[in-house]
């Protein structure tokens, strides 16, 4: 998740939340409501056609909306999609609405041509919106990989100019005392600042070229990397100074959790640390943790003085100042460059104490998944399966009793076999989504790698269908819309449909490649990710140090 994706209290979004059950529901109640009863079946093909084909689209839309609520999208992406999607849907709305007042529902045509008109208009504004939102959260993604490029390049501009050519000037000085006092023989002092500076110009060229790179995510312990950061940080300041501070560290659960980062992790929580006691006068630090199923936050609190606006955006938005700031200094500047490569985000609480607080994602796949949902490659699978099993259940629905599709076509006002298989085969891409997406959350996700395996459980989902869809929603809905049903409606013939379906599903979706969760952490859409390079690895210790010291 970007860091513009979360509120104050580092919560996504409603819209980025629900915003995929949101377009669902848009698509849905278009189709259903405008698009279903108005499709011709008895005109020229031209007719049918067009008809046929806004019923397709508005329940592709609600497919589009399941795949966002349960997919490996962040937050930002599915926020920007729905709004998009509502955004479209009320401007064509309110367009309508308009041309009524203006030239009368008489004037449009007959109900069926308004009905299907308002519908076409609708859906237009819906996939236009999401096609918006779409574009909208690619541009934006661009924009903060620019944008942390360019502070980055900033970053290491400042801290060259800094660091180095103050060096460069101390190393001057004492080099001119020295050759004045060399007859006196009083230079020991100027050796040592000399000695001093060379080490200081070594570290940050080190750091700068650490900094500079980017490196692939593995698993980082975060009690080691607490640790490391604790050692170094608690004895002396950026400037290798000797410091007088309680570093107090708790870190519960989460010191066990391994978070998606890399080598540089502990720099992360080194910085903090310093910039409390160097920058802010702090006396006593306390390293807090906790640990949920997709993310770990650790929290530095400190008694010093509170971090200003400026300095929470650096941390917050990575808002880097437009010109040098002495009294921030570079810490900050580095904990946001580095917690923003691994996808993190920061969130300051300013109070009797103050509390900086990262929050990383997990680097477990069971994390991801909980995190993200199903990547989009299985998505597709997912969806390619559910087609597949939906035309074998068609074709068992066909054999046993060709009355069923009609039913189902009922369910959207029009009792036809053609809106019967159009509708059924709707249904059965939905329910495979959720089907993998259940899946891939759930503790059985490890045991049903197989064909066979999956079949199982495929053939248990069914199962749950046949007993609850079919067996009490869909009568329920048939008798809302005026079709009787007995209720409970759980014939035999039902049970064998969904058990052949759900076995299908299974099948196919692990015969495409599909997996339950096992490939989450490195499957992931471009918006959901972030590119790495391929840089090797440092583990010169001073090197990292000197990063924003």
């Amino acid at each position: 998740m970007t860091r513009g994706a979360a509120d104050r209290d580092g919560r996504p979004p409603l819209s980025g939340r629900y915003g995929g059950l949101l377009v669902a529901g848009v698509g849905f109640a278009v189709t259903r409501l405008f698009v279903a009863e108005a499709v011709m079946l008895s005109g020229g093909p031209l007719a049918v056609v067009a008809t046929a084909g806004s019923l397709v689209v508005g329940l592709a839309v609600s497919v589009a909306g399941v795949a966002l609520a349960v997919g490996a999208f962040d937050a930002a992406y599915v926020a920007d999609v729905a709004r998009g999607c509502l955004l479209g849907v009320g401007v064509m709305i309110a367009a309508l609405a308009v041309t009524v007042a203006a030239t009368g529902v008489g004037m449009i045509g007959s109900a069926i041509g308004t009905q299907l008109l308002a519908a076409n208009v609708l859906l237009a504004g819906a996939v236009g919106g999401m096609v918006n939102g779409h574009r909208k959260a690619t541009l934006r993604r661009r924009r903060e990989a620019i944008g942390r490029g360019a502070n980055r390049a900033r970053f290491i501009n400042r801290l060259l100019r800094h660091e180095v050519l103050n060096a460069a000037s101390i190393v001057d000085g004492h080099a001119e005392l020295l050759r004045e006092r060399d007859e006196s023989g009083d230079g020991s002092r100027s050796v040592d600042a000399i000695r001093r500076s060379a080490a200081r110009i070594e570290s940050t060229i080190h750091g700068v070229g650490t900094i500079a790179e980017e490196r692939d995510a593995v698993p980082v312990r975060l009690g080691s990397a607490v640790e490391a950061a604790v050692s170094t940080a608690a004895t002396r300041d950026a400037h290798g100074e000797a410091v007088d501070a309680a570093v107090e560290v708790d870190l519960g659960d989460a010191a066990g959790v391994d978070a998606d980062a890399d080598d540089r992790l502990s720099v992360v929580f080194e910085r903090l640390v310093e910039h409390a006691v160097d920058v802010r006068g702090a006396e006593r630090v306390r390293i807090e943790g906790t640990a949920e199923r997709h993310d770990a936050a650790v929290t530095v609190v400190d008694d010093g003085e509170p971090l200003s606006e400026r300095r929470r955006d650096v941390l917050e938005r990575g808002a880097f100042p437009e010109y040098d700031d002495p009294t921030s200094g570079f810490a900050l500047q580095a904990v946001s460059l580095l917690v923003g490569e691994y996808d993190g985000r920061v969130r300051v609480t300013n109070g009797e104490d103050t509390r900086v607080s990262v929050r990383l994602p997990r680097a477990s796949a069971d994390a991801a998944v909980a995190a993200v949902g199903v990547p989009y490659p299985d998505l597709r699978r997912a969806a390619v399966a559910g087609i597949g099993a939906g035309a074998v259940m068609g074709g068992v629905f066909w054999l046993s009793s060709g009355g069923v599709l009609p039913v189902i076509g009922a369910l959207y006002g029009a009792e036809s076999a053609a809106i019967g298989w159009v509708t059924h085969q709707f249904h059965s891409v939905v329910f495979a989504l959720l089907f993998v997406a259940g899946a891939s959350t759930s503790t059985l996700r490890g045991r049903i790698g197989s064909p066979a395996r999956t079949a199982a459980a495929g053939l248990a989902w069914g199962i749950v269908l046949w007993l609850a869809a079919a067996g009490l929603i869909m009568p329920l809905w048939l008798r809302t819309v005026g079709v009787p049903a007995p209720l409970p409606n759980l014939p035999w013939s039902g049970l064998v449909s969904h058990a052949v379906w759900g076995v299908a599903l299974g099948v196919g979706y692990v015969l495409l490649g599909g997996r339950f969760g096992g490939n989450a952490s490195s499957t992931v859409t471009d918006d959901a990710s972030r590119s790495t390079g391929e840089a090797p690895r440092s583990t010169d210790a001073d090197s990292e140090r000197s990063i924003g010291s």
